[in-house]
């Protein structure tokens, strides 16, 4: 972790542990409009692996605090990159 903690913004490389099998079509709980899973924030993915750009709050030990990352607890993080 070492010089980490002078990067304000981080991208985390994750693993979709509870993802579900992905319907073709389904309605987007955000207005109801029928939509595939690319036009969506649909958790149920193609592929299980997410990357999203976080802000580093924190670090103690081995654990990170993060501003903005979309995983549930427990979430498998396969890898941790510099924001260029």
């Amino acid at each position: 972790m070492s010089g980490l903690d002078q990067e304000p913004e981080i991208t985390i490389v994750y693993y979709l542990h509870k993802s579900r099998s992905v319907k073709t079509l389904f309605k987007r709980g955000l207005d109801g409009k029928q939509v595939g899973v690319f036009a969506s924030r649909t958790p149920d993915r193609l592929s299980r692996i997410g990357i999203q750009d976080v802000r580093l709050l924190d670090i103690n030990g081995t654990t990170l605090f993060v501003k903005g990352l979309d995983a549930v607890s427990g979430t498998p993080v396969l890898d941790i990159k510099l924001k260029i």
